[in-house]
This record gives structure tokens, sequence and C-alpha cells, in this order.
């Protein structure tokens, strides 16, 4: 019988026997403050008590003064940049014909205005979300897209509008360099003040987990990665009936009957529910007592086991509905891409292969006389059947008393010119006219035959999560060495991670990586 999680929340009146009582668990404005200010403060020690209370200052807020303070000296310091590009350029001009010459003015006004519009530019890529803000890389191709997208737009103002005055078509390029420069100094500069003063510990929340999990794992690794991102873990607390894991890395800071004093004490700003062998009541429970104490709760869901990226709340009539809603593939404008990528390659590649499929096929008939061309039965996206042309590279009736098997290395039923094209996929090249037909895609999860389907979606989890995809000529488990006989839970991952991660680049790297990446291939 599993043991129960109890959270003995009561109202005010029961206050003094209840374990979560607001005048037990009331978190003084001094703890709180001292938790969250002092940059020194022991991340696992208690807040020292202050004698004068100070205004609650949640971490959010001071992750949100980060942002703010970055927001400005990027501002500033674009403008400088600016402002140097556009002198240097006219320094370099010197004197005009006619004598009109471009005041200090302008050239500080263009630069304002330019800077307040990368500032805005670089706001719709999210560069200044508390989540962020230490991602340094993330900032450096967030401004470098912001500048181009700036000057693009600068420069097409100068085409399609009659600008009168200063119009700084040259100066503008010269920007484009300064201001990388400028900012990407910067940017280190106050990055390396920012963790050297630990502001980025003081901005992150304080967590603490209930219960253990691999998925608790996780997310502890990626707090300690970049703590503004989610938080800093201070430990975690048992419940009863655990799983029996416990992390080596983490302090076990009490059971659950503790939870009143360990918000008090650690300043907990933020309660992660790892595991969920609780029952709907008492997560309520739970929830209700975070929300008395201005804690937030987060639960993690273990009961969606593959393609969690796409896992949404989705609301329909005030109902919260949670699911897997949307993959990179579930939008049209991604769908859309590697439809049009699919035509452009398959139209290339039956160009291409038409000169070299009818050689194959001679040599197979010539080893192997007989059909030369086969179909056989696959399962592509939502379960759907189609017939897949391959060129022969097995003996006929290969398999007429061994039933559908997969290639073994080494395997007798493969014809000498068959295990030639099987190790650079030339035997595949038929299947351009399934892609073209689309049936299947250029990348994607391979096709397997319905009879083994139903065999491995029983034994292997998550087998049929693949067929959210039309399968594909190569994929991501394929040049992961994972085809043929090989470990089907791995290729299965590979899978997985191809659908939550998807991206055109993605495609193209698989499409190039075929060529060389032929690890076996049998």
């Amino acid at each position: 019988m599993r043991a129960t999680l109890t959270l003995p929340i009561t109202e005010v009146s029961n206050a003094p026997s209840s374990t979560f009582a607001p005048t037990e668990t009331s978190r003084t404005s001094q703890d709180i403050d001292a938790g969250r200010v002092a940059v020194t403060f022991p991340l696992h020690g208690r807040a020292p008590n202050q004698e004068e209370p100070r205004a609650i200052v949640h971490p959010r807020d001071r992750a949100n003064r980060i942002a703010g303070f970055l927001l400005l000296g990027d501002w500033v310091v674009a403008s400088l940049a600016i402002l140097s590009a556009l002198a240097f350029r006219e320094w370099q001009v010197g004197p005009r014909s006619g004598g009109d010459t471009v005041s200090p003015g302008q050239i500080a006004a263009w630069s304002a205005g330019a800077s307040v519009a990368l500032i805005w530019i670089m706001m719709f890529f999210h560069s200044y979300e508390p989540s962020n803000l230490m991602k340094v890389p993330r900032f450096f191709k967030s401004l470098l897209r912001s500048i181009l997208l700036l000057s693009l737009g600068i420069w097409a103002c100068f085409g399609f509008f009659r600008i009168e005055g200063f119009t700084p078509r040259v100066g503008a390029v010269y920007s484009i360099f300064t201001v990388f420069f400028y900012m990407c100094l910067w940017r280190v500069l106050a990055d390396q003040f920012i963790k050297s003063r630990r502001f980025d510990l003081v901005a992150s929340s304080r967590v603490l987990l209930i219960g253990w999990s691999d998925s608790a794992r996780r997310l502890v690794d990626s707090m300690g990665a970049n703590p503004t991102q989610f938080g800093t873990a201070v430990g975690y607390c048992s419940v009863p009936g655990a799983n029996g894991l416990a992390p080596k890395d983490l302090p076990h800071l009490g059971s659950h009957a503790d939870l009143g004093r360990l918000a008090k004490e650690y300043c907990i700003d933020q309660i992660v529910l790892a595991d969920l062998d609780c029952s709907s009541a008492e997560i309520q429970q739970l929830t209700r007592f975070c929300q008395r104490e201005l804690i937030s709760f987060q639960l993690i869901p273990n009961y969606f086991p593959a393609l969690q990226t796409g896992l949404q709340v989705k609301m329909v009539n005030g109902v919260p509905l949670l699911g897997i809603n949307e993959l990179p593939l579930d939008r049209t404008r991604n769908r859309a891409a590697k439809r049009a990528i699919d035509i452009i390659g398959a139209l290339f590649g039956i160009a291409i292969s038409s000169l070299i499929v009818p050689w194959f096929c001679a040599a197979v008939f010539i080893e192997s006389p007989g059909p030369v061309i086969y179909r056989q039965r696959r399962t592509s996206r939502s379960g759907r059947s189609f017939y897949i042309f391959k060129i022969r590279s097995m003996r006929l009736n290969a398999e007429s008393s061994t039933g559908a098997v997969w290639c073994k290395k080494e395997d007798a039923r493969r014809l000498r010119i068959g295990t030639f094209m099987r190790r650079w996929n030339i035997d595949e090249l038929p299947q351009f006219f399934n892609v073209l037909k689309g049936e299947m895609s250029l990348v994607g999860p391979r096709p397997e035959r319905p009879e083994l389907i139903a065999r491995f979606k029983n034994e292997i989890p998550n087998y049929n999560a693949r067929h959210e995809v039309r399968s594909g000529l190569t994929g991501w488990a394929q040049i992961q060495g994972l085809r043929g006989d090989t470990d089907l839970s791995q290729r299965i991952e590979a899978d997985l991670y191809y659908l939550e991660n998807w991206s055109v680049f993605m495609d193209l790297y698989c499409l190039v990586a075929t060529l060389f990446k032929t690890r076996n291939a049998h």
C-alpha cells in the first residue's frame, strides 16, 4: 500500500495545532530580505535577525532590476558606439561643398534614436528576460541579428523615402562594427561583475524540492549551470513511501512535516513537488499553503515520459488541460518549410539517382536474376501504411523461412553488390519517389514494417511516439549509428530527440552527414 503525504493545513482559528499555521510559518520581512539581499548569506544557513523590518524584495524583482540595469547599460553603450562611428565618418569626409556642416546635435539625435530602436528589437528576441540574463552567447546572437535588422531597416528607409538633411548611409555600416564590438565588451565585463558580486544568486529563487526523482536530478543540474533561469536548490524534503532515490550533493533538510519551519528558516521562494505519489487533495493542500505564504509552487509531471517539450496547458472554457499540444513540426510554417525542402530535395535526388540506379540494377540482375526493384509495406505518420521502393540487395525470397527480421552484420542473405549498396545507402535511392509523393520525408525516423511495429510497441516504451511525423529517407538515429541490428531503445530516444528539437538546420545537417556517417550500415 502506498503511504500518503499528509499536509495538515487548517484555518487561522486552528492555527496553534497546525503544522503550516500562519502564526508558525509567516516569514518576517527581516528573514526574507536578509536571505535575498546579503550576497554573503550562506546557502544552507539561517537568515540573521534584523532589528528593523524592511520591505520584502522577491528574487524576481531583483532579477528585473538587473535586467533593467543591463538594458540601460546597453542603450548607453550602443549610443556611444553609434556616436563614435558617425563622428568618425564625418571626420573622414571632412568639410562638405557649399559649407554645409553636420552639427553635433544631429549626430547625437541619430545615435540616441538608433540605439532605442536597437534595444526595442532586442526585446523581441527576449534578450532582457530574467532567465536569459546570464546567457552571454545567446545575447551575442540576438545582438547580431538585431544590428542587421536595424541596418536593413535604416537602408530601406533611405531607399524608399526622401529624407532631407543628414543621412549617414556609410556611417550606418561603420556602426554595425562599433556597436557589436562595444556591446560585446560591455556585456562580458558586466557579466563578470554580476557573477563576482554574486548578484546572479541573489536574483535567483531559493528552491525546496519535495521528494526526489530522475527528473529532479536533471532540474538541479540545470540550476547549477544557470541559477537565474530557475533558481538555486537549497535542499529537499522526504515524503512517506518515497521511491528510495536520494541525491548525494543536496542536503536532506527534513520531512514533509517540517515544511512550515523550513519555509521560514531557509527563506524558500519556490517549492517543487518531484514525487507525485500523493493524492489530488494533498497537492491542493500544498498549493494553498504556498499561496498563503507567497511561495511559488510547481510540480514535475511524470505522466508524460516522451515528447515533454510539447507539454502545455490548454484552456478550454476555463478548464485547464495538460497535454502534449505542440511540437516544432505541429506549426504550419515549419511543416511548410519541411515539405518545400522535401520537394526540392526529391526532385534533385531523382535527377541525380537516375544516372546511378540503372547501373546498380543491372549489377543486381547479373548476380541474382529476377526483379531488381521491390516494394515493401511500411508505416509512416499517424500509423498510415504505404509501399516503400528499394533496389533489391538480397537474394530472392530471403525471408521465406525466417519471416520479417532485421539485416545483421555479415548477413548471408545479402548479395555481394547488395553489401556495397547498403553501406552507402544506394539501395534507398528509389525512395525519392516516396518523398515526392508525400509518403515520406527526406529526414525523419526510418519507416518500419507493420508486423515488427505490432511487436515493438508492446516491448519498447514510447515506440509509437516516433510516428508523430513522416518517416524519413535518413534520420537523426541513422547518422548516430543507430541502425540495423542495434539497441532499439537508443534508436527511439534519438528519434524522439529529433521530434522535439526539429529545425531546418537539423534536417540539412542530417542530409549532409548521411553521406559520411555509415556506421552500422549493413
